[in-house]
């Protein structure tokens, strides 16, 4: 598209597609973070390297919005974490020390889903922004 503009306009019109363009690239990051957010609950709750009895501690992840959790782009944050379990994600994932003075077996749960999300991150980010403004 061929758009004819004076040279006094040429600044304005400049910075209305760079404005544009952010809100696109902020968009496109919102979804694709939530998406991320949502994916990595999931797997959290079909990866289960531990001995899951009841079903309760996988059926407790959740994703929150932060409330302050933006970044310098406007983009959102998000949280990934166990809402009725939190107290024994750390010990699950890092082993402890049991009664005896022996150390139970760290399942490692929370860094492999937490990886496949950084490698995934990283693409959506390429994709948003190859994909923004059109």
């Amino acid at each position: 598209m061929v758009v004819s503009v004076s040279y006094d306009k040429l600044s304005d019109e400049i910075q209305k597609e760079l404005a544009e363009y952010s809100q696109d690239i902020t968009r496109g990051l919102n979804e694709a973070f939530k998406d991320l957010a949502d994916e990595g609950v999931k797997t959290l709750e079909t990866t289960k390297p531990y001995h899951d009895r009841t079903g309760r501690y996988a059926k407790g992840f959740a994703v929150t919005q932060r409330k302050n959790g933006t970044s310098i782009a406007g983009a959102e944050s998000y949280t990934i974490h166990n809402k009725k379990h939190y107290q024994i994600t750390h010990l699950l994932e890092h082993g402890h020390l049991t009664r005896k003075g022996t150390r139970t077996a760290a399942f490692k749960h929370w860094e492999t889903a937490l990886d496949n999300i950084d490698k995934q991150a990283e693409k959506a980010i390429e994709k948003v922004v190859k994909n923004a403004g059109g």
